[in-house]
């Protein structure tokens, strides 16, 4: 439980500590990070973890794609 505790804490003071240092830079070439595509990154396998929820609980009915016609 340790282990698990110190990777997620680990993690987070990493990106925590990327934050930091990039906000505080004015030059974009010394940041360590582009937050825009890590965030389009993000919200696109947030999205998709969402879907595969849907899916896996019956929220969403996916016998007909999103043009109307039916899937097999």
């Amino acid at each position: 439980m340790r282990l698990i505790i110190g990777i997620v804490f680990g993690f987070l003071l990493t990106v925590a500590g990327a934050y930091v240092h990039d906000s505080g830079s004015v030059d974009a070439s010394a940041r360590l990070v582009n937050w825009d595509v890590a965030d389009r990154t993000f919200n696109g396998a947030r999205e998709n973890a969402q879907r595969g929820w849907d899916r896996m609980t019956g929220r969403q009915d996916f016998t007909t794609s999103t043009d109307g016609r039916e899937r097999l």
